[in-house]
């Protein structure tokens, strides 16, 4: 069954190995049909590997339609959506039952982003891989610190200064104000920007 499983995977190719939804649940249908006859001997051989071969066609049948039609590629494996645009956050973008903030900042640090000034735009892909991409260092701005230290001080009286949105991210230039509300989604609380240059 073992070797039954590796033929097949190498039938499929390199793109069904990956974690997109469909592969997802190509593999754990492919995972069933071998378990049974490693564990209980009254399964045999055949059956299993005619769900194998019932499984393949399906997904080369499936392929076949992905690749012709962009509508049933859209409706198995979603869509990339945009998550960073003009330094800080599309918020109409983010769901939160699908992925919170510090999901997207924990995947923006270990793409070694220190804060949203430096990146030009970032994508969460159909296959849940988190995409970015940065500003020139000549074009890097103020943004929203990442570092969870300074993210989390946030606070509602400021001094004259650059700061971020506690929500949004949106950041600017603000005057010395007991309370200010962002233009962006009017909330109040706000974090001290930083404009650090990336280290490579």
């Amino acid at each position: 069954m073992f070797i039954v499983a590796v033929v097949a995977l190498r039938l499929i190719g390199k793109r069904g190995i990956m974690q997109h939804v469909f592969e997802l649940v190509l593999i754990i249908t492919l995972g069933s049909a071998a378990g049974d006859p490693m564990f209980y001997s009254k399964v045999g051989l055949l059956p299993a590997i005619l769900v194998f071969i019932t499984i393949i066609m399906m997904y080369r049948i499936t392929n076949y339609f992905v690749a012709r039609f962009k509508g049933v590629e859209h409706l198995l494996e979603g869509r990339h959506v945009r998550l960073i645009k003009d330094g800080r956050f599309v918020i109409e973008n983010l769901k939160p039952e699908e992925i919170s903030k510090d999901e997207i900042f924990s995947d923006l640090r270990m793409k070694d982003v220190s804060h949203l000034g430096q990146v030009d735009a970032a994508y969460i892909e159909a296959s849940g891989e988190m995409s970015v991409f940065f500003l020139p260092d000549d074009k890097v701005t103020y943004g929203m610190p990442l570092r969870p230290e300074l993210h989390e001080a946030q606070f509602t009286k400021i001094n004259k200064g650059m700061y971020s949105c506690g929500f949004c991210e949106y950041t600017e230039e603000i005057a010395p104000l007991k309370k200010h509300s962002c233009i962006i989604c009017k909330k109040t609380k706000w974090v001290t920007a930083i404009n650090e240059k990336r280290v490579k």
